[in-house]
C-alpha cells in the first residue's frame, strides 16, 4: 500500500467525520454556540466602523461648506472625535459634544494637527 501524504489523509478523515452523525451533531451545536457569541461581537465591531465612518464624512463635508478644517481622533471627554475648525475656533464635532467651544482639551489645539478636506470627487458619467 502506498504511503498516504498527509494533506490527503486529513481530507480523507475529514469526509469520514462528515458522514457520521454524531459529529455532524456536534459540529452544528458547536457552530450555533460559535455564532451565537461571535455575532453580537462582528455587529458592534461593525456598527463602530459606520458611526465612525459617517462622523468623518459628516466632519469632511462641512469642513468644505465652511471653508474650514478638521481634525480626527481629537480627544473630548476621554473619547475620540472629528472636529471642525474655523480661523481656529472649533464649530462641530462628530459626534455631537455639548459646549465645544469651552471645553478644556480644545484650548490651545495645535492647528497644525488639523487638515483641509480634499476636493469632491467627481463622478464619471457613462
Amino acid at each position: 500500500m502506498e504511503d498516504m501524504g498527509a494533506g490527503k489523509s486529513i481530507a480523507a478523515m475529514a469526509r469520514a467525520a462528515l458522514r457520521n452523525k454524531a459529529v455532524r451533531g456536534v459540529a452544528v451545536s458547536a457552530g450555533a454556540a460559535a455564532a451565537r457569541h461571535v455575532g453580537p461581537i462582528a455587529q458592534e465591531r461593525y456598527a463602530h466602523w459606520r458611526d465612525r465612518r459617517v462622523a468623518r464624512d459628516r466632519a469632511i463635508k462641512l469642513a468644505r461648506q465652511i471653508g474650514g478644517r478638521y481634525s480626527e481622533d481629537t480627544i473630548i471627554g476621554g473619547e475620540p472625535h472629528f472636529v471642525v475648525w474655523k480661523d481656529g475656533a472649533p464649530v462641530q464635532a462628530f459626534p455631537h459634544v455639548e459646549g465645544l467651544a469651552e471645553r478644556p482639551e480644545l484650548a490651545g489645539f495645535d492647528q497644525s494637527l488639523a487638515r483641509a478636506p480634499a476636493p469632491p470627487r467627481r463622478r464619471r458619467d457613462g
